[in-house]
């Protein structure tokens, strides 16, 4: 019924899910992204990275990658949330912007709500990039 509702005001939201594992030499999955897209936008719900493999570039990757992926799918932006001991800066140095801070949640700590405009154009990496990178089901 409210999925009725909202189609009426705003449409169809064309949900997609988007998952991105990254594996290393051995096979090993050390880090991911899952999210979705929806009217117009990609969001990113989780973002991990293995604590030995970080500070290597895995992160940002991952998310160009999903901008990407956001892109072809026809989205203009992409928001997500961390909170103050996850990933803040690291999302800000992706020039993604703070748009709301809910504080003390929990108690002496804030939740950060982001979003980001999508470049219009597609990025492209190394060969060995897209070899470790897939979306969940397309895996070579």
């Amino acid at each position: 019924e409210l999925d009725l509702c909202n189609e009426e005001i705003v449409g169809k939201d064309n949900h997609q899910k988007l998952s991105i594992v990254y594996k290393n030499d051995d096979g090993e999955i050390i880090a991911g992204l899952l999210g979705g897209t929806y009217w117009g936008w990609l969001y990113v719900d989780r973002l991990w990275v293995h604590k030995d493999y970080r500070k290597k570039g895995i992160g940002k990757q991952l998310l160009e990658y999903a901008e990407d992926e956001g892109i072809k799918r026809g989205c203009e932006y992409c928001h997500l949330d961390t909170m103050s001991w996850q990933a803040l800066g690291f999302y800000q140095k992706q020039k993604y912007i703070v748009k709301c801070e809910i504080e003390n949640i929990p108690k002496g700590y804030s939740k950060y709500h982001l979003r980001a405009p999508l470049k219009t154009h597609y990025r492209f990496a190394r060969m060995s990039f897209f070899l470790r990178f897939w979306p969940s089901g397309n895996q070579p």
